[in-house]
């Protein structure tokens, strides 16, 4: 059985290795092997005890990442139970031999790359730390990756309730707002500075992670029975958490609305919304509609809670971490993540697309209230964020910053979400087809096309606010108040209209292409049809060669790097004096280099966006 279920997960490897697949699971493996490498380094430039402690510490982080990278990429591996339900399989075998199979991938090879650690540490001490090293690393690995499973099974069971979809966003949220500005926290924990503190050690150990490391330090003392109870102790763990996920998969199958038990909508949001909407108005219909969509739906609302939540994370960690110049713009990033996640609308839409088509004049009513109802969600919850860091921040200089920014992204938002959801169509999953809960997003789900699309999104919206940033700008510059002040209602006029323009777009595209995106759509992305433009946009990069699919990959993420991060937010801190170096380069340099190479940066990254748009249309 795990010959066979190996083979078939290098069969699925060998043909997903295309498009944005590739790029992710690239990019992915080199950050890993990135990572592993600085495990290694623990066990070698540390004295023991600094170093025993550290990657106790360092394999409790890797546990994380293996419990939390799933939920974020949106699934629970290649192989699904889902694939062997109608087969005679006995359960034992079953979960046998898809435990055998997920050894096999980028993931486990880099976390048995960054286990060999232990080895090395073990090196340090002796001949027999290094047998009992050998497997102590086996089953620490296999304990890891047993963990990720029936946590993963666990909170996929807990998704199907509304509390267990709310944890389950505000997870995620938190989680990827730390990834943005966590590193703030680091001086604050003082965990790599200096070696930790008894009690952070005595954790470290504690936890299933620090076990390998107890048995080489108890093998270093001559404690041998101590070693040996250690590591069965690791083989019972290993052994417990494979009965639980066996048990789990007997459940997997059984797919259960439990969120909308009742039938009656008892939100006071959507309450106040049906009051204040009018019924008679055929958009207040569609708005309606879409609120209770983004409310009950557990794939769509799960996408908007994390944006949420993401916003609300980042504002709080950049404030746990004294940053306040970064604090007041925690509502800019609220939209812009909450576009992000709010991006391919219609994708999730599936084959319910079929009755907005077939009703004669609904494209402009669908789409014109689709971006009311985004707007009545997105809209107050950014607004009152912005008010409640900017007062904290105590920084008067950015209020004009965020409420002119705000409104043109708010529409901006608002219009290419709709525009892209219609010209950049990625299937989702149908509903019956997720698996277990809903953080798992389905299989047939382009992940790497999604984030290729949401960084074109990020593009867009930086080109729809570059009006506003000149008006302010300009207004810092020649220090002008009222010129300043004049951008908030550029940013509102900017706003309104690429939300009425890329609104109008998108239902004329569906218009026209109506029935070539229904068939795109139902057919999982490949359409049948010869004279659609919709099939020649998707398959554009996923047709790419691998070494042009990783060049696309890597251009466009250093064009996205160089425009913003290291070239136009360093022209503005500049501008503004703040005295802030964090990662952006230029501000490390000489003051009279640092503007050049701002400059430089925003070139080159122009340029790496310019040769990404060259490759993709050749092809």
């Amino acid at each position: 059985m795990v010959n066979v279920m190996v083979r078939m997960k290098l069969s699925l490897l060998h043909h997903s290795m295309s498009g944005g697949r590739a790029i992710l699971m690239i990019i992915g493996g080199v950050i890993g092997l990135l990572l592993a490498v600085c495990t290694i380094l623990l066990a070698m430039l540390f004295n023991n005890d600094t170093s025993a402690d550290l990657l106790c510490i360092a394999f409790g982080l890797w546990m994380i990442g293996w419990i939390i990278g799933p939920m974020l990429v949106g699934g629970e591996g290649t192989l699904k139970t889902e694939y062997f339900t109608l087969l005679p399989i006995a359960q034992r075998k079953l979960a046998i031999g898809l435990l055998g199979a997920s050894f096999i991938g980028i993931g486990p090879i880099v976390s048995l790359v960054a286990s060999f650690a232990l080895i090395i540490y073990a090196a340090r001490l002796g001949f027999w730390a290094v047998i009992v090293a050998v497997p102590a690393m086996l089953l620490q690995l296999a304990i890891i990756m047993l963990m990720s499973k029936v946590v993963m099974g666990a909170i996929g069971e807990a998704s199907k309730s509304r509390l267990g979809l709310e944890f389950g966003a505000l997870i995620i949220g938190a989680v990827i707002a730390f990834l943005n500005v966590g590193w703030y926290l680091l001086p604050k924990i003082n965990l790599l500075v200096e070696r930790p503190s008894p009690a952070i050690s005595l954790v470290a150990r504690i936890l299933p992670t620090g076990w390998a490391l107890v048995a080489i330090e108890a093998v270093n003392q001559s404690n041998y029975f101590s070693a040996i109870g250690v590591l069965c102790g690791l083989a019972l763990l290993c052994g417990l958490l494979f009965i639980v996920w066996a048990r789990m998969l007997s459940a997997s199958t059984k797919n259960e609305a439990r969120i909308n038990q009742d039938g009656r909508n008892k939100s006071m949001f959507l309450t106040c919304a049906n009051i204040l909407t009018p019924k008679i108005s055929k958009i207040g219909v569609v708005v309606l509609k879409e609120l209770n969509t983004w409310i009950r739906d557990p794939q769509r609302g799960r996408l908007l809670r994390m944006g949420l939540w993401t916003g609300l994370f980042y504002g709080l960690f950049a404030s746990l971490g004294s940053v306040t110049l970064l604090m007041p713009w925690t509502g800019v990033v609220l939209v812009m993540f909450t576009c992000i996640f709010s991006n391919n609308l219609y994708g999730f839409d599936g084959g319910a697309l079929w009755m907005t088509i077939t009703t004669p004049g609904s494209e402009r009513i669908d789409v014109r209230g689709r971006q009311i109802a985004w707007l009545l969600i997105v809209a107050p919850a950014s607004i009152i964020i912005s008010l409640l860091f900017l007062y904290f921040s105590k920084l008067d200089w950015a209020w004009v910053w965020v409420f002119a920014l705000l409104p043109s992204l708010l529409g901006g938002g608002a219009g290419l979400i709709l525009f892209l959801s219609v010209y950049k169509i990625i299937p989702v999953t149908d509903p019956h087809r997720r698996g277990r809960g809903t953080i798992v997003s389905g299989d047939d789900m382009n992940a790497g096309e999604l984030l290729l699309t949401n960084l074109l999104l990020l593009v867009l919206l930086l080109f729809a606010s570059i009006p506003t940033l000149i008006i302010v700008t300009l207004g810092t510059l020649l220090h002008q108040n009222w010129l300043k002040w004049t951008g908030v209602p550029m940013g509102v006029c900017t706003g309104l209209l690429i939300a009425w323009y890329f609104g109008r777009l998108a239902y004329r595209r569906l218009e026209t292409h109506g029935p070539d995106i229904l068939s795109f759509m139902q057919c999982g992305g490949i359409v049948q049809s010869t004279d659609i433009k919709v099939a020649q946009t998707e398959e554009s990069s996923t047709k790419l060669s691998a070494g042009k699919t990783v060049l696309v990959g890597l251009l466009v993420t250093m064009g996205i790097i160089f425009t913003l991060p290291q070239g136009i937010v360093p022209i503005i801190l500049k501008l503004l004096d703040v005295k802030v170096r964090s990662w952006f380069i230029a501000l490390y340099l000489q003051d009279n280099i640092q503007l050049p190479v701002c400059i430089f940066f925003i070139l080159a990254g122009v340029s790496a966006l310019i040769m990404t748009r060259i490759i993709m249309r050749k092809r």
